[in-house]
């Protein structure tokens, strides 16, 4: 048995004949999933060093195309060439005296080696989508992955972060303020929206708004005919990101606060101002916080909600409780290990969540609900003199703990009182920048060999290929067969590759499925675990002791439905991971000027398992 499909094949001398030939595949698969695994099985029949054979070539979608496959191994060597349009020769292998085959063992090689493709194959539909699923703005939301918060207002002048609401309008006066410089810092660090604190809770507007006087309008900055909303808009606009509005519902300056129904009208005038006057915008960021012993004070949230989604149909609505995306649990940064998009939102108050079921999601939640991590790039949120950023490897941590465990980066960068983002600001944004690059810019994993346990629709179906997961978007990723609950990748690196990170991610449009997944390495014959994780969603970065190895493979354990993977990385992080880094100093760049140096560990080394 050979696989041909329809076309006959025999041994003829030293050469395996394929007659009426249409298309023939070498099938990299087989090598890893029954080769590798039972490698002792197969060493009884080879007289030769039990190592897997090496396909010179990348990607399958070549093989359409293939006029000539070479194939090296202990095993054997051997050429395939196109000798017509009806004929493939192969040299036999039992003519090569240096490796021999027994003949027996002949048809067992033959057969998980050779498959076909027929041409006239039919579309296989992708599988069902997994409830809960996001909407169009959510999952536009997602795929943004970070997003530049912009705390500004009276707080900036006088040195505080809850003001109190009587502070005069005219300490607000930025005399170089440029929302333009704001966008451009956003966008040259990689973010692509930004989200400006319209009204904190001092309750001063900073765009001239008809139901107070306590806003913009009252101050001297643009002798009070100035526009901070209109001129980041603008901004944004021209730069082509996208622009959130923050509208504290907490207002320690509004008289009426405290009277449910007054300040509801309040608030919605207010809101109405914002999305009506500015263009598209993307999020609303609405602040649960309120202080101790505050007036009582009823938000009509429905109503807010309605509001927004009529006035800004693509805007996302972030609060504690979502609709749209929720609060992390914490303004560290940082999400829980685990952490599903899916939620109830029925079990969360705005203002009073459970910082721990924010954190984590709920695995069997009935809403799609995001999660959005919130930070500082410096102690406080408002900009202070006294305060210094953190530094790149800070904010790659932040970045691995949240960005890499499925929720959006919401990093604040304030504005300082000239009305600038300030210079040492800048600096770590584009340090950070360059990590990001010198990391994940280098797939080590593309370049390999991918095959996997199953593919749905069949081994020849390229629809749902493993090698989608080397395409960097979501909607074409690998499908197992349907009813298999063996769902592996294997990988041959052709070479063996040092790395200590570990990148994966979901078409979400689809659903988010995994639940426990692991990743191992091929060592001294042996598989061995490297590292486990939980949930995936958009997408998933791990880090671990850097590992050497030719061969791996991705082992999903448990899902909720079939697994789907849209992406598989492997990176080498040199700058993070310092304890487990090797000894070669490495540095970064940014405009042609050394600003990140690691100095190397006495005690670091590469762990090769």
């Amino acid at each position: 048995m050979t696989h041909i499909y329809n076309n006959t094949c025999m041994w003829s001398g030293k050469f395996l004949i394929v007659q009426n030939f249409d298309f023939l595949l070498i099938d990299a698969m087989i090598f890893h999933r029954y080769l590798v695994p039972s490698i002792a099985h197969f060493a009884s029949y080879f007289s030769a060093p039990t190592t897997p054979a090496v396909l010179s070539l990348h990607h399958w979608s070549k093989l359409r195309s293939l006029t000539k496959l070479e194939v090296s191994s202990p095993l054997l060597s051997f050429t395939i060439t196109k000798a017509s349009c009806n004929t493939i020769k192969m040299p036999n292998p039992s003519f090569n005296s240096r490796k021999r085959i027994s003949i027996h063992a002949l048809p067992i090689f033959v057969s998980l080696f050779f498959s076909a493709i027929p041409h006239s194959a039919l579309k296989i539909p992708p599988p069902l989508p997994i409830l809960p699923l996001p909407s169009a703005s959510q999952l536009q939301w997602q795929l943004s992955s970070m997003a530049l918060f912009l705390h500004f207002g009276p707080n900036t002048f006088t040195d505080s972060e809850w003001g109190t609401g009587h502070a005069s309008p005219s300490v607000f006066n930025p005399t170089l303020l440029n929302a333009s410089q704001w966008v451009h810092v956003a966008k040259e660090a990689g973010f692509s929206r930004v989200i400006l604190t319209a009204k904190h809770h001092d309750g001063f507007c900073l765009w001239p708004s008809e139901y107070t006087d306590y806003s913009v309008k009252a101050s001297p900055w643009r002798d009070g005919k100035g526009d901070v909303v209109a001129e980041l808009a603008a901004g944004a606009k021209e730069a082509g990101i996208a622009l959130g509005l923050y509208l504290s519902p907490w207002d320690r300056h509004e008289s009426c606060y405290g009277k449910t129904l007054e300040y509801n009208e309040f608030y919605i005038g207010q809101m109405t101002e914002l999305l009506t006057r500015y263009g598209d915008i993307k999020e609303v960021w609405l602040d649960g916080a309120k202080g101790e012993g505050e007036k009582d004070m009823e938000y009509y949230f429905d109503a807010w909600f309605s509001l927004i989604h009529q006035l800004q149909p693509d805007a996302v609505i972030f609060s504690d409780a979502g609709p749209d995306t929720r609060w992390i649990g914490d303004e560290a940064g940082v999400a829980g290990s685990t952490c599903w998009s899916l939620f109830n939102r029925s079990n969360a108050v705005i203002g009073g969540t459970n910082p721990q079921y924010s954190q984590g999601g709920d695995p069997h939640g009935h809403d799609w609900v995001p999660a959005e991590c919130d930070v500082s790039i410096r102690r406080g949120w408002f900009w202070h003199a006294s305060q210094v950023p953190k530094s790149a490897l800070e904010l790659l941590d932040i970045y691995y703990k949240s960005a890499g465990r499925n929720c959006l980066l919401l990093l604040n960068v304030p504005p300082n009182s000239s009305g600038l983002i300030s210079d040492e600001d800048i600096q770590a944004l584009q340090e950070f920048k360059e990590l990001r690059r010198s990391i994940f810019s280098n797939n080590l994993a593309e370049k390999g060999l991918l095959t996997a346990s199953s593919i749905r629709g069949g081994n020849d179906n390229y629809q749902f290929s493993p090698y989608n997961v080397f395409e960097e978007s979501i909607y074409t990723y690998w499908a197992p067969e349907e009813d298999q609950r063996d769902w592996v990748l294997y990988l041959d690196l052709q070479e063996s590759v040092s790395f200590n990170v570990l990148q994966v991610q979901e078409p979400i449009h689809m659903g988010q499925r995994i639940i426990k997944f692991h990743l191992e390495i091929l060592s001294g014959g042996r598989w061995k675990n490297v590292i486990s994780g939980t949930t995936v969603g958009y997408k998933r970065l791990l880090r671990f002791p850097t590992v050497q190895s030719q061969y791996l493979k991705l082992v999903i354990d448990m899902s909720r439905a079939d697994p789907l993977i849209s992406y598989m990385g492997l990176h080498m992080d040199r700058f993070s991971i310092l304890s487990h880094a090797s000894n070669t100093t490495s540095q970064i760049y940014v405009n042609g000027s050394q600003v990140l140096r690691q100095v190397p560990n006495k005690h670091s080394q590469t762990a090769t398992v």
